[in-house]
């Protein structure tokens, strides 16, 4: 599995044996990923090997890109989450064969246990302390910026 260098999307890597799609066309995997931030002021994070990344997932097939997000988040930390706006588009076109799109919305948390040893709140300041992906930390900035519109990079 990889990680985009923005969320965590858990998609499949291809490789330049797979197939290309119709036309010779690179494939895109999608996915979605929910800035959660409580009353505090606290961000939910996920820990990997890796440092910490946003939590999210790959958007299947019949589901809405915010359902997926939402869901996501809940399956990977435990923590109902409420989308309440759009942080920005992030695409990553490095690969000849493939490209990753990750759409990260703003969220609240709802309700939910807080799935210990996996999912952590952290203070956004100490982001790099902890390994976070410098990606990660962009989406992170962009999403906790009062930029009244969304980023598209």
């Amino acid at each position: 599995m990889s990680q985009s260098s923005h969320l965590d999307l858990d998609t499949r890597p291809l490789s330049p044996l797979d197939p290309p799609g119709p036309g010779g066309v690179r494939r895109t995997a999608v996915g979605a990923g929910i800035l959660v931030l409580d009353d505090a002021g606290l961000l939910l994070m996920l820990r990997s090997r890796d440092g910490h990344r946003l939590p999210g997932g790959p958007q299947p097939a019949r589901e809405t890109l915010p359902n997926a997000a939402v869901r996501a988040v809940e399956e990977r930390t435990g923590v109902l989450t409420r989308i309440t706006g759009l942080v920005g588009v992030y695409s990553d076109a490095s690969e000849p064969w493939s490209a990753e799109l990750a759409v990260c919305f703003r969220g609240r948390p709802v309700e939910g246990r807080l799935r210990v040893g996996t999912a952590v709140w952290v203070e956004p300041e100490r982001l790099a302390d902890l390994g976070v992906p410098e990606a990660t930390r962009l989406v992170v900035e962009h999403g906790l910026d009062d930029h009244p519109d969304a980023y598209f990079i």
